[in-house]
């Protein structure tokens, strides 16, 4: 089986569009086509992992974009969840090439809001990158004794957060000391 995207059979014009569908973790791919945001964050916070994940590939997809722009070549990327791609193929991982790193970066930035053809994969980080900045405000203000009931943390991430498993996995993404 082959783990590396190909675009190749699809038109030009659509390549983008679908490439930002075939990334999408599988198990939130319903809700993210409809777009249910309540339903995603919920799925985030009983899976820090696949949230934390979505700040490295951000950062992979930014740097491929840079180093295009420097005229310089990168990796490949190997994406950290199981993307619809791998579903529907029947492969063990996702391999996404240079070239279709800075495809869809671009393809995010030319569909950002408030275009009413957002691109998936900047719909479901903009709601990653948003909780984890809620996560870091909570967590300081729990280490430095501040007021964490009036933050804007929700009940399902209180309770998350009130896990001690949970809680250093969170220090230990934003490097905090533990408890």
């Amino acid at each position: 089986m082959n783990n590396i995207i190909s675009l190749r059979n699809i038109e030009p014009d659509q390549q983008g569009k679908e490439l930002d569908r075939l990334l999408i973790p599988n198990e939130i791919y319903d809700i993210t086509l409809t777009k249910d945001t309540e339903a995603i964050k919920k799925y985030f916070y009983k899976n820090p992992k696949l949230l934390a994940n979505f700040i490295g590939y951000n950062s992979a997809l930014k740097l491929a974009n840079q180093l295009a722009s420097d005229r310089k070549c990168g990796c490949f990327y190997e994406l950290p969840w199981v993307t619809r791609f791998q579903f529907e193929n029947k492969t063990k991982k996702t391999i996404l090439p240079f070239s279709l790193q800075v495809k869809e970066y671009r393809y995010m930035i030319r569909y950002w809001y408030p275009s009413p053809d957002i691109s998936y994969m900047r719909y479901l980080s903009s709601i990653a990158l948003q909780l984890i900045q809620v996560i870091s405000r909570y967590l300081y203000n729990l280490q430095n004794n501040l007021d964490t009931v009036n933050t804007t943390c929700t009940k399902e991430l209180r309770d998350l957060l009130g896990n001690r498993k949970a809680l250093e996995y969170f220090y230990s993404l934003f490097y905090l000391r533990n408890l």
